[in-house]
């Protein structure tokens, strides 16, 4: 199977990575396969994915707003309306079909979260700024790692604080945020990925990331900040594994040969792919049509 007119693949394998396409295949090469090459999902999206994508985007926006000189008052209004509309489709606002994660919590949290974290000082969090005195929000990356491989992703924003360079990122869960939920980010590939590609791009160190956690609950959305450190023996580390990693992919693509990781079948509430994989093989394509869509492929080649 060729991938030539993809704009992420070369010669027949897949050249632009990120963090998503190489998790897939760290996961399991047939999720890679079916998700990545085929372009392949369950015909109902899931709700989490939907929801925290708009609250991260609706983020990503207000921090540009206010990059480009808007108020605070004026970038809530744009961001709220942005996510009001995004929210809304085939003439009737998106039915979530989960307890917590409404419209309704979804407009709250992105207005609660503009009201704690908005104002900047320069005893705390403020937002970088280039060389050319442009603010560093959203920073589309693709960057060589070889001949053959280069690094692809999007940074919303980079910050100072305490005197260094972080990356920031949102996150939301239905569960209590504790150490536990920011432990879970240590290591992570995309968290790696932006820590090396921030200091390539600004030519300057950068300790980390700072994520902020929401809690979304069915009447409160609880917040918490915490730093992701990361050491230059660890980028170096992941930079091996990655390119490791990548070769693998790369040749089994060439071999068209995906083999099932079972072990990781039941991880995160179940893979999406699961009862189709427990199909007989002969007989799997017969289940696609009627439990999956085509979805528009997977570009790290192509910048946000």
């Amino acid at each position: 199977m060729s991938y030539e007119n993809r704009p992420s693949f070369a010669n027949g394998v897949q050249v632009y990575w990120d963090a998503t396409s190489l998790e897939l295949f760290q996961t399991c090469p047939r999720k890679y396969q079916l998700q990545m090459l085929e372009s392949l999902r369950m015909a109902n999206k899931s709700v989490h994915l939907v929801f925290g994508g708009i609250y991260a985007s609706s983020l990503e926006l207000f921090y540009n707003l206010r990059a480009d000189g808007q108020s605070i008052e004026e970038a809530l209004h744009t961001v709220v309306h942005a996510a009001l509309r995004a929210s809304w489709k085939d003439g009737k606002p998106l039915d979530f079909d989960h307890s917590a994660k409404t419209r309704f919590n979804l407009i709250r949290s992105i207005v609660w979260y503009i009201d704690q974290f908005a104002e900047e000082s320069v005893s705390g969090i403020t937002t970088y700024h280039l060389a050319s005195g442009k603010a560093a929000v959203e920073l589309s990356f693709s960057l060589e790692m070889t001949d053959s491989i280069i690094w692809c992703g999007h940074i919303d924003r980079v910050v100072e604080y305490a005197g260094d360079l972080w990356w920031m990122d949102q996150k939301t869960t239905g569960s209590t945020i504790s150490p536990r939920f920011f432990d879970q980010f240590k290591p992570h590939n995309q968290f790696y990925g932006y820590t090396w590609a921030g200091q390539t791009i600004l030519g300057k160190p950068m300790r980390g990331g700072i994520i902020d956690g929401a809690q979304i609950a069915v009447g409160f959305t609880r917040f918490e900040r915490s730093p992701i450190t990361v050491t230059q023996d660890q980028l170096s580390e992941w930079f091996d594994n990655t390119l490791w990693t990548i070769e693998q992919a790369q040749q089994a693509t060439r071999e068209h040969r995906f083999p099932m990781n079972l072990a990781s079948c039941g991880n995160y509430g179940g893979c999406p792919y699961r009862q189709l994989c427990a199909r007989s093989p002969s007989i799997r394509n017969k289940f696609i049509e009627g439990d999956y869509v085509h979805e528009q492929p997977w570009e790290p080649a192509v910048p946000r």
